[in-house]
């Protein structure tokens, strides 16, 4: 079984080190560019899990899970944050909206590959069904 991830990131070098650190997982990657290109896919798709970027232009990754959490179709969805901003003041929002996981960038490979296999249950060595 291949689970869907949907990566909401405006940077495609970063789209793609996420999809690297992920290769011959378990999982099917979409990307969307900003939070409202993401909504629409997550509404039409409906992924098992979100990685979204905090800043971007359109619709930001706070705004974003907000409005996942809202969705009766999306709210159950788990949502990792993935931010420069590593201040308090971030970490709270991204609380108050409803994120599963904050992850500071430059986020690590070992970081991201345990925190997706936690939610996913997956093995985090080999990226199966634990």
């Amino acid at each position: 079984m291949a689970y869907s991830v949907l990566i909401v990131e405006d940077t495609n070098t970063m789209a793609a080190l996420i999809q690297v650190y992920l290769m011959g997982w378990a999982v099917e990657f979409r990307v969307a560019k900003n939070g409202k290109e993401g909504l629409t896919m997550a509404l039409e798709h409906k992924p098992d899990l979100v990685l979204s970027d905090v800043q971007m232009p359109v619709m930001d990754g706070f705004t974003l899970c907000a409005a996942m959490r809202a969705d009766p179709k999306l709210h159950h969805v788990p949502v990792v944050l993935l931010t420069s901003l590593s201040d308090d003041a971030s970490r709270k929002q991204g609380r108050l909206v409803g994120a599963t996981a904050f992850l500071t960038k430059p986020v690590s490979n070992k970081d991201l590959r345990g925190q997706v296999a936690s939610l996913l249950h997956l093995d985090p060595e080999r990226g199966t069904p634990a």
